[in-house]
Order: structure tokens, then C-alpha cells, then sequence
């Protein structure tokens, strides 16, 4: 399921002439229309044809504004719904969300109208009631719905696993919306088989399989799709390449090809890296750089490259910013033969500098934010990321000046720094300068 709020406004008010004190709001032109449905492996696909269909259904609400004698208010939260029901009352999906914001957008920006969304997804053909409303607003429409299905057998997406991930999907057989239910005979079954291929083998073993009845049947409720789902869970299964099969005696006629489903996935070692960083705060003018501890191992068989005669190459991005200034950028390149061939392990300091910063990017604050950023990648492609905010506190020559006396300029062998933090060689003849953290004038 899934919920998006869009804002869509028109300016057609002129800003001289809009009186927010004199003004009401309305919601009406509400559209309901299926944005998504899902594909024979659960992938969303854009739906443009005109019938409803089971998938991602969205509501939008034309909001409307009007000049008028009463000023409305808006609260801190005005509630908009989206309301699903089957037609035996029974509630599939709700979803809210707050307009109140929209509301002020539309004189914040004297705007004449904006549109909000609602979306909820729906995985079964059949009919419904579909209520929406905005409360506060006194709007409120139910409409009945027919979503239209396919019949099918549904594998969700199983993505290529790390090592020591779980595998976790489901198998939906969908009678599809509408369907000739007589053509049932309640009977029905799927079979499944897991196969597993070891690293460097060829050889395809078998190690699970099972069987189930279908119950299709949904004379109880003959208004919507019957439904059956298949869990499929192995708890962290081994690197190499499985094979997962599921076929049904369920009639081909209605299914096609769809009778009999295959699913090929990897579970896979791959890059694995760690970053830390020396502090979590640091001193200007005492600290002049920052490391970052990095610890790679590249696994085995996963770290390899693709391109013939090619070296498969790691590159490690680093960097530090601070109020949208770049203060040190730098990558590190590692290409080796021996990562397509072997596990490896790596670890590098990455050292960044920081000298170049000056009190000018503290303004009146006495400490920033350093916002540094370590990547990893192969050939390419992200295979880590990790982000610190240490502190970088203000030079000690510049915090906590509140003292001021008078000194002979050539009494002491201290660093002198100027009032904007410029390390001085010798003292002003006159003037003000800054020696041990305080302020000292010459006259």
C-alpha cells in the first residue's frame, strides 16, 4: 500500500487584489482512476487503459478557493481520507493525511486552486465501495467501483540476496475479476520446487518442494476475486544460484502460460565495507585534518568484472562539506586482477583536510556541522555509503573574547591573530589584536 500527497496550483488571482481575510474554500472534482497495476511478477506497470483496474488506486481532490464575507480559520490539521470497502461491507484499505497545509499554500500564494492525492493499492478485482471526504470541509461522496483483474499466478519480485539475508516471497493465484466460477472444480492444487546450484558447479540439486490445495472457490463471496497465496521462506540460504518452480492444475485456459511458473535469483557475496571516523569533534586551529577508518573485504565470488581483459576496479569517494562549501574532495582507486579471483581484505585511512577554513564560515556562530561522506563503488555501481556530522568548533584564539587590557606589544612570544583570525607576525604599532585568547589594545 502506498500514499503520495501532490500539489498542483494555478495563479490566477491578482496578489493587489486578494483579500485573505475574505475568503472560503471548497472542495470539489474529485477523479478516481487506477494509476498502477501489477505485472505477472508483482513489477508496476502504468495502467492507461479507461476501466478501473485492481492495482494502485488514487483519489484527487480539487480544492477551490472563493473570495467571501467569512474568514475560515484553518485548523492545525484538516483530515482527508480515502475509504475502500468490498461490497459485503468488509474494510480493505483507509488512508489520511493532513491538508491543512495545502490550504494556507493556496493564500500563501494566491492561488485559485491546487489538487491533493490519495493513493491505496488494491490486489484483487471485484466490487466496491469507495468513500473519500474532507471533514472540515463538510465534503463527503461514496461511489461504487468495479475493479477488473486478469486471472494469474503472481510471483513477487525476488531480488538477488546477500549472504545471510533471509529469502522471503509469496505466490498469489488471483481468479481475476470478472470470472466464470462454475469453471472451477475445487480441486485445484499447485506444486513447487526449490533447486539450488552451487558455486562453480553445474549440477542443479533439489532441496525443497511442496504442495497445496487451492481454495478458489468463492462462492460465499461471488462478488470478488478469489485469492490463494504461497509463502516462500528459507532462512539464510547459501551462496550460489537457486531455482524455484511453481506449476498448478488449475485450468490453462485461464492462465496460459501463467500455469506453470519459473524463478531464477542468486544469492550472492558481495562488497562489504565499514567506515568510522578519528572524532566527533574538532578544534580549529589545533585540528588541522580528519581520517576516516575504512574496512573493505571485496567477498567472493560477486567482486569481479564483466568486460573481457578487463581489471575489475574498486573506487573510494571521500569527502567533507560544510554549509554547502566543499572543504576536501579525493577518491582512491584500487584495481586487481586478483578480485575476480580470490576474497581479499583492505584497510585505508582516508585523511582529509581541513586547514583551509576560515572563521568567515562560522559567521556569529562558535561551532559548524562537517558533513562528511565515504563511498564505495565497483565499476561503478554503489556498494556502500556511510555519512557523519562531527563539530568543528571555533578557533580558541577567537571564542570567549570578553576581556580587554592594555600590554606592551613585545612582552610576550604568544601567537598574535588579528580580530578576523589572520595569525599576525609581530603586534600593531596601534590597534586591537588578539594574544592567549583575549583582547589586548595598543594606543
Amino acid at each position: 500500500m502506498a500514499m503520495a500527497l501532490t500539489l498542483c496550483a494555478a495563479q490566477g488571482v491578482n496578489a493587489q487584489t486578494f483579500d485573505p481575510d475574505m475568503m472560503k474554500y471548497l472542495a470539489s472534482m474529485d477523479t478516481i482512476y487506477t494509476e498502477h497495476i501489477v505485472d505477472k511478477d508483482y513489477a508496476p506497470v502504468p495502467w492507461d487503459k479507461k476501466e478501473l483496474h485492481a492495482g494502485m488506486q488514487m483519489a484527487q481532490f480539487t480544492l477551490f478557493t472563493h473570495r467571501a464575507e467569512k474568514r475560515y480559520d484553518v485548523p492545525e490539521y484538516v483530515e482527508m481520507y480515502i475509504r475502500l470497502k468490498n461490497c459485503y461491507g468488509e474494510l480493505v484499505t483507509e488512508k489520511t493525511d493532513d491538508a491543512s497545509t495545502a490550504l494556507e499554500y493556496i493564500a500563501d500564494q494566491d492561488a485559485d486552486f491546487l489538487i491533493l492525492s490519495l493513493k491505496s493499492f488494491v490486489e484483487r478485482g471485484g466490487e466496491y465501495v469507495f468513500e473519500r471526504g474532507i471533514p472540515w470541509m463538510n465534503f463527503k461522496k461514496t461511489t461504487d467501483l468495479t475493479l477488473v483483474d486478469e486471472p494469474s499466478v503472481r510471483i513477487n519480485d525476488i531480488k538477488p540476496l546477500k549472504i545471510g539475508s533471509n529469502l522471503d516471497g509469496q505466490v498469489l493465484f488471483n481468479t481475476g475479476y470478472p470470472y466464470d466460477h462454475s469453471r472451477l472444480t475445487g480441486q485445484e492444487k499447485a506444486e513447487w520446487t526449490l533447486q539450488y546450484q552451487a558455486p562453480n558447479s553445474k549440477e542443479r540439486v533439489e532441496i525443497d518442494k511442496g504442495e497445496m490445495a487451492l481454495t478458489l472457490d468463492n462462492s460465499k463471496q461471488p462478488r470478488l476475486a478469489a485469492i490463494d497465496t504461497l509463502k516462500i521462506f528459507k532462512e539464510k540460504p547459501a551462496l550460489g544460484e537457486y531455482f524455484f518452480e511453481v506449476k498448478t492444475d488449475w485450468e490453462k485456459e485461464a492462465l496460459g502460460d501463467m500455469s506453470l511458473r519459473n524463478r531464477h535469483f542468486q544469492v550472492a557475496d558481495t562488497l562489504r565495507a565499514k567506515a568510522t571516523i578519528d572524532k566527533e569533534k574538532y578544534q580549529m586551529g589545533t585540528d588541522k585534518e580528519l581520517t576516516a577508518y575504512l574496512s573493505l573485504d571485496y567477498g567472493y565470488p560477486y567482486i569481479h568484472t564483466t568486460a573481457p581483459d578487463t581489471i575489475p576496479t574498486v573506487r573510494i569517494r571521500y569527502q567533507i562539506t560544510a554549509k554547502g562549501d566543499i572543504l576536501f574532495k579525493d577518491s582512491l582507486l584500487i584495481a586487481d586482477q586478483n578480485l575476480a579471483v580470490e576474497p581479499l581484505l583492505r584497510s585505508d585511512q582516508l585523511v582529509m583536510n581541513f586547514d583551509n577554513v576560515t572563521d568567515d564560515l562560522f559567521g556569529d556562530a562558535n561551532q559548524i556541522n562537517l558533513y562528511v561522506r565515504v563511498t564505495v563503488e565497483f565499476d561503478g555501481n554503489l556498494q556502500y555509503s556511510a555519512d557523519f556530522t562531527p563539530v568543528l568548533l571555533k578557533s580558541e584564539d577567537t571564542v570567549g573574547i570578553s576581556d580587554s587590557q592594555f600590554a606592551d606589544r613585545k612582552s610576550s612570544s604568544s601567537v598574535l591573530f588579528d580580530l578576523q583570525g589572520r595569525k599576525l607576525g609581530t603586534a600593531p604599532e596601534k590597534g586591537i589584536y588578539i594574544q592567549d585568547g583575549k583582547k589586548v589594545i595598543n594606543k
